[in-house]
């Protein structure tokens, strides 16, 4: 039969086989693991193992597509809209302009347009490109918005209660319903 001491060595044996076999696979895991993402790549969603690309190389990247073939409303949008969001208003409004000439009936093109002027201080193209925004589609927040903030600043309280109204019509759970009313309050109180 087996010794007490054969059995503690088979006991011991087994311990730090299955802990070797236990560490070994611990380091195959770790080193199999794909690379931590920056925290560009957390907000931009950006796949594991992509190269870092920074806003301005992406911006370029992007108008080298739109300068190959500026004909393309979709690609011309996007650029328009990286260059907004990268605070080039002055440009994003050329492209913007652009994508609405290539696509008259966008909303979406539209309504950045109206925004991107009123960005610029052109509040008044601003106001023409959100109201056609509205013929298209009369339940477009974002223009509803928009015109809303250029009555106020106007100081047309009755034009700005009649938008917000509509808002409400069309989204009474839009968040930014509590703060257009505390303005039009503040408009009424002014006067």
């Amino acid at each position: 039969m087996f010794s007490s001491r054969t059995i503690h060595f088979a006991i011991l044996g087994i311990i730090l086989g299955a802990s070797t076999g236990y560490v070994f696979a611990f380091y195959r895991a770790h080193a199999a693991m794909p690379p931590a993402l920056s925290e560009t790549q957390v907000d931009s969603e950006v796949p594991v193992g992509h190269p870092e690309v920074n806003a301005e190389q992406m911006l370029e990247m992007m108008k080298k597509a739109v300068e190959t073939d500026p004909t393309q409303p979709e690609v011309v949008k996007r650029y328009a809209t990286a260059l907004f969001e990268a605070g080039h208003f002055e440009e994003a409004a050329k492209w913007f302009g652009k994508a609405v000439e290539l696509e008259p009936n966008s909303v979406d093109a539209r309504s950045m347009y109206g925004a991107v002027l009123w960005r610029i201080g052109n509040k008044d193209a601003a106001a023409v490109q959100l109201e056609a925004t509205l013929k298209i589609d009369p339940a477009n927040i974002p223009s509803l918005h928009g015109l809303t903030l250029l009555a106020l600043e106007k100081h047309d309280a009755a034009r700005a209660d009649q938008l917000i109204k509509k808002i409400e019509a069309v989204e009474p759970s839009y968040s930014q319903l509590p703060g257009l009313r505390d303005r039009l309050q503040a408009e009424y109180l002014r006067k």
